[in-house]
C-alpha cells in the first residue's frame, strides 16, 4: 500500500506541475482572446455610427420659362405740388409727412386780413360804378328827349323860314341848338360806356379778390401721399413756392433700366412680378405701363415703368425692388423641392446622398415658383437629395432613406 501510495504521490506531483502549466497557458489565452475581443468591439463601434433616418427626392431636370430679372425702384405715378396761388403769413399747418390725403383737402392756411380789407373797398367801388350806370342811362334818356325836341322845334322853325315869316338868324339859332344836343346826347351815350367799363373793372377786381381769398387756403393739388415739406408756422409764403408735394402711389411703378439688347422681349401690357423686401419678402403683380422711345445718352439702357395697383397704400417711393418679366422662351434646368435648402440668402446648400452618407454641396439658385427651387450648380440630374432634417445634418453623417 504504502508503495501504491508512494507511486500515487510521484504521480500526483508530476500532474500538479502540468495543471499549473496549463492553467497559465489558459490564462494567457483567456486575457489575449478578451483583449482581442475588446479591441474588435471597440474597432467595429468606432466605425459603424449612429445612422439618421431622413426623406429624399431625385434631383430633376424640369421645362422653365425664361425670366429677365431687373433691379427696380419704385416712383410715384403721379406728383403735385403744394404751393400758394397768393402770398402771406402761414397762420396754420394742417398736415405731415405721410399723411394720405384726397385732392381738394386744406392744407396751409395763410393771413387773409389784408385781402378782406380789399374786399370791402373793392365792393364799395362796385356800388359807386353801378349808381354811375345808373345815373349815366337816366341823363341818357334826359339827352334823347333834348334831341328829339330839338329836332321838332328846327323842322318848324326851318318851314317857318322857308314861309318867310321868320328871319334866318332863327333858323341858325335852332340849328344850333339841335347840334349841340346831339353833341350832347353822344357825350351821354360815352359816359354811359366809360360806367359800364367802371362796372366791369370793379367786378373783375371784386371777383380776383375772392379768389385770392379762397386761394389763402392751399389745398392737395392730387389725391396721395404728403412728403418733402418745408413749411412751418409763422413762415411767409411767396407765390409758387413749393411748400410739400403729393405723390400718387395708388397705382405706383417700379422704374427699371431695361438693355438694349432685351428692348424687343418686351410690351407695353406684359405681365411682371414685382418683389420687395429681403427678410420679408411679398410679391406684387404688375404689367409694363411705359417703355422709353428713346435710351440714356450715357448709359443707353432705355427706362421702363411696371404698373402696380398698391391697393393697400404698403408701397412707397424710393423703395428698392426687383422686377421679374417672363419672356416666351424656355430653358431645360436642374430642381428640387424647396425643403431641400438650407442656409441663408446667398449662403444655400443641399445635403446629397453618397454611398449612404450625407454630403453638403453648397448650391447657387436661380427662380423659385410652385415649391421647386432652381439649382444652377452644385447638384446634378439624377442626385439623390435629403428633403428632411437638413438643419441638422453634418457632411459626413451615415443616413437611412425611409421610404414614403
Amino acid at each position: 500500500m504504502l508503495e501504491k501510495i508512494g507511486l500515487a504521490s510521484r504521480g500526483f506531483k508530476i500532474t500538479k506541475k502540468k495543471v499549473l502549466t496549463i492553467v497559465i497557458i489558459l490564462i494567457l489565452a483567456g486575457t489575449g482572446v478578451r483583449s482581442f475581443m475588446g479591441k474588435t468591439e471597440n474597432t467595429i463601434a468606432e466605425t459603424v455610427p449612429n445612422k439618421v433616418y431622413v426623406k429624399a427626392t431625385v434631383a430633376e431636370s424640369v421645362i422653365e420659362q425664361a425670366i429677365i430679372s431687373y433691379k427696380a425702384s419704385l416712383e410715384a405715378s403721379e406728383e403735385g405740388i403744394v404751393s400758394g396761388k397768393v402770398s402771406g403769413k402761414v397762420v396754420q399747418v394742417m398736415f405731415e409727412n405721410g399723411q394720405y390725403v384726397t385732392q381738394g383737402d386744406p392744407l396751409i392756411k395763410l393771413d387773409d386780413q389784408e385781402i378782406r380789407n380789399n374786399i370791402a373797398s373793392s365792393q364799395a367801388q362796385l356800388k359807386a360804378s353801378e349808381s354811375q350806370l345808373v345815373s349815366s342811362q337816366i341823363g341818357l334818356q334826359k339827352m334823347q328827349l333834348t334831341v328829339e325836341n330839338a329836332v321838332s322845334t328846327y323842322n318848324r322853325t326851318k318851314e317857318l323860314f322857308d314861309g318867310g315869316a321868320i328871319s334866318k338868324v332863327e333858323l341858325e339859332s335852332a340849328e344850333t341848338t339841335l347840334n349841340n344836343a346831339k353833341i350832347d346826347l353822344e357825350t351821354e351815350k360815352a359816359n354811359i360806356e366809360t360806367a359800364k367799363a367802371n362796372l366791369t373793372t370793379a367786378q373783375i377786381d371784386l371777383n380776383n379778390l375772392t379768389d385770392s381769398l379762397a386761394n389763402t387756403t392751399i389745398t392737395a393739388p392730387i389725391t396721395g401721399i404728403l412728403d418733402e415739406k418745408s413749411v412751418s408756422l409763422g413762415q411767409y409764403a411767396n407765390m409758387g413756392v413749393v411748400l410739400a408735394k403729393v405723390k400718387a402711389i395708388s397705382p405706383i411703378y417700379a422704374v427699371i433700366e431695361v438693355d438694349q439688347n432685351d428692348m424687343s422681349s418686351l410690351q407695353v401690357g406684359e405681365s411682371a412680378k414685382v418683389t420687395v423686401g429681403s427678410n420679408e419678402v411679398k410679391d406684387y403683380d404688375g404689367i409694363i405701363k411705359t417703355l422709353e422711345a428713346s435710351a440714356n445718352t450715357t448709359s443707353r439702357v432705355f427706362k421702363c415703368k411696371v404698373e402696380v395697383a398698391n391697393l393697400d397704400l404698403a408701397l412707397k417711393p424710393g423703395i428698392y425692388a426687383k422686377v421679374d418679366i417672363v419672356s416666351d422662351q424656355t430653358s431645360e434646368v436642374i430642381a428640387v423641392t424647396t425643403d431641400a435648402l438650407s442656409g441663408n440668402p446667398g449662403n444655400y446648400s443641399v445635403f446629397v446622398i453618397d454611398q449612404g452618407f450625407a454630403r453638403k454641396r453648397i448650391v447657387n439658385i436661380g427662380q423659385i415658383s410652385k415649391g421647386l427651387v432652381e439649382i444652377k450648380d452644385g447638384v446634378k440630374n439624377g442626385d439623390s437629395v435629403i428633403i428632411t432634417n437638413v438643419n441638422t445634418l453634418q457632411d459626413g453623417d451615415a443616413v437611412s432613406v425611409v421610404k414614403e
